[in-house]
């Protein structure tokens, strides 16, 4: 990580744990992390080792126990809820193995929501949506519905949906873990490129070792501890 640019989202001793019973599981444990501007990091571990978790509380979406998240600077802890969702929508996008796309919306529709939920007007938000579905190879398809998209699609329609405001970083959970190996391997190939040609930071959350292994850094996550893999 070059130290010359300004850290787009960091954990400073993060830790959090949950009550099951009269026992405490710790699920994360005194985690540093940070990433730059233009970098892209694969977060990997086993199946409930806390990856999610990880990924909720790098996004403001979940509480910690200890430590702090700071997303350009700005600590999560400090803002009230909405100023927090506020915050996010601008400056984070979210990419979820399943699209979670709104099923009555076209294309376009889904991916002008988070500019209208940021204020942006009407006919600025069409137009944004419409040149993000462009840059990842919909522009034919922007009046389909879900149902009308293939699955490829549809997660395409998800990263355009994570990209319209120009966040300074994407969460991304297992974005190819729903997709067959030629879908994920091209949906693959649109995230490294919008990766150098917008220098939009991404944090990726995979099972997928091919995936993590062509990221610039790759970090396991064991017994509660985040380890970068060195190469």
């Amino acid at each position: 990580m070059s130290n010359n640019k300004e850290v787009v989202l960091s954990a400073q001793g993060l830790s959090k744990s949950y009550e099951e019973g009269e026992r405490k599981l710790q699920i994360l444990d005194n985690i540093n992390f940070s990433i730059v501007p233009g970098e892209s990091v694969a977060i990997v571990g086993s199946s409930g080792s806390g990856k999610s978790t990880l990924l909720n509380l790098l996004g403001g979406l979940d509480i910690t126990d200890s430590g702090k998240v700071l997303l350009k600077g700005q600590s999560f802890a400090d803002l009230s809820e909405a100023n927090r969702g506020r915050w996010r929508n601008r400056h984070l996008g979210f990419v979820y193995q399943f699209h979670h796309l709104l099923a009555e919306f076209t294309a376009q529709e889904n991916v002008q929501i988070p500019l209208l939920i940021a204020g942006v007007k009407k006919s600025e938000a069409l137009q944004r949506a419409s040149a993000m579905l462009a840059r990842v190879g919909l522009a034919k398809r922007e009046s389909h519905k879900p149902s009308e998209l293939s699955g490829g699609e549809r997660q395409r329609v998800a990263i355009a949906r994570a990209l319209v405001t120009q966040p300074a970083c994407v969460l991304m959970d297992e974005p190819t873990g729903n997709l067959d190996r030629h879908t994920a391997e091209s949906v693959q190939e649109l995230i490294f490129e919008l990766n150098r040609t917008l220098a939009t930071a991404f944090v990726i959350v995979t099972h997928d070792l091919s995936l993590a292994d062509k990221l610039h850094r790759q970090y396991n996550l064991i017994d509660g501890h985040l380890t970068e893999r060195m190469a």
